[in-house]
């Protein structure tokens, strides 16, 4: 009987998808603060759809919010090709925890919030089922600028991880695009500071739930540090350029 129970456990655990287990969420999850428009500023997955084409991609808007029965409401702002934006809705359904939710609709079985400052970065872990395939994503959200740094703060460790992080990562040359009435100043993707920075409109600035894109230090650690816990490295990861296709699509 014993030799019996011990075989299940053995059998449970290998049903466990590879990684699930060291993959965390964020302490007390707060949908209010979650809530706003961020923009998917970086992704790495093993997906071969989207490493057959994470050289034509540009940076997703994502506007987030909270439902009165714990899930998530999400609109998305996609640049195509040709110019324009793809407009989509999907729906986050909570899971077993805060932090934990999952999306039938787009086979994601596992979403998980794995750390966020609410204002400046988020990560977050996706597992999708399809036609009996796993994959793994983790996508790297955006907040708003910081002031530039001087000279000294550029030769800090977190500066020297985030030009690690671009040099292993695979660059999208940015978009000449920029948001509507703002001013686009672009930064050299070798240099250890954001992507780009962007200069709001004043009507840009009346928004206070808007965030504007740049890849946060501290969240880009955290990512480049989950990405071999769940069989990723970063050559199968993009940093996205921004674009203005879809800066009016909510």
């Amino acid at each position: 009987m014993l030799h019996k129970l011990l075989m299940g456990c053995v059998f449970a655990l290998l049903r466990v998808s590879p990684g699930q287990a060291q993959v965390p969420i964020q302490d007390n999850f707060d949908a209010s603060q979650f809530q706003g428009t961020w923009y998917v500023v970086g992704v790495v997955s093993d997906d071969q759809g989207f490493l057959d084409s994470k050289d034509d991609l540009k940076m997703p808007m994502v506007l987030v919010t909270p439902l009165a029965n714990g899930d998530l409401a999400l609109k998305f702002g996609l640049s195509t090709p040709d110019g324009g934006c793809q407009k989509m809705t999907t729906t986050f359904t909570k899971g077993a925890v805060d932090g934990q939710f999952s999306n039938e609709a787009m086979a994601q079985t596992d979403i998980r919030v794995v750390s966020t400052d609410y204002k400046h970065f988020a990560v977050l872990y996706k597992e999708t089922q399809k036609g009996g395939v796993r994959n793994v994503w983790l996508e790297l959200y955006g907040g708003p600028p910081r002031p530039p740094t001087s000279h000294r703060a550029q030769a800090s460790p977190l500066g020297a991880l985030h030009a690690r992080l671009v040099r292993t990562a695979v660059h999208i040359p940015a978009s000449s695009n920029c948001m509507a009435g703002g001013t686009t100043v672009p930064v050299s993707p070798r240099d250890p500071h954001p992507v780009s920075v962007t200069l709001p409109s004043a009507h840009q600035r009346s928004l206070p739930s808007a965030r504007a894109p740049e890849l946060f230090p501290e969240g880009a650690q955290q990512m480049q540090q989950l990405a071999p816990q769940v069989g990723l490295n970063p050559s199968q990861g993009a940093l996205l350029p921004k674009s203005d296709q879809c800066a009016g699509a909510f």
